[in-house]
């Protein structure tokens, strides 16, 4: 027969598991948000570096005091300078795609200013898994 202790050790153990598979199973969606489109890549629109991911960079990382030509770390105003930052072919080995996609500290563009949306983000995964061409 279970007595009073038995049973509070019982109900410890039930709400452990519970949170600790509730954890787990977060943390499995979280690893799955990665903004990888549902489209095949060679099904996917071809990305152009000046039409598609440059006004994105421009008007996301160059405003006063961040990316531009005089501002912040380093200046992502040119190709040559994007590029720097990126791993052609591998979106998620390119240090410009972890800090957009990032949820926490070190996530680009910095509060107070919005994140990409995700479509912009996609347009960039797509442009760095296509080659991360100048074209």
């Amino acid at each position: 027969m279970l007595n009073s202790v038995n049973l509070v050790v019982m109900k410890k153990q039930s709400f452990v598991i519970t949170v600790y598979l509730l954890l787990l199973l977060s943390g499995i969606g979280l690893l799955n948000c990665t903004h990888d489109p549902l489209t095949p890549l060679e099904d996917a629109p071809l990305i152009s570096f000046k039409d598609d991911v440059q006004p994105l960079v421009v008007s996301n990382c160059t405003q006063s005091g961040c990316h531009g030509k005089n501002g912040g770390e380093f200046p992502l105003t040119t190709y040559e300078e994007v590029i720097g930052k990126i791993s052609a072919g591998n979106p998620h080995s390119s240090k410009f795609y972890k800090v957009i996609t990032a949820n926490a500290i070190g996530a680009m563009p910095p509060k107070p200013n919005p994140h990409l949306t995700d479509t912009e983000i996609k347009t960039i995964y797509l442009w760095i898994a296509q080659g991360a061409n100048n074209n």
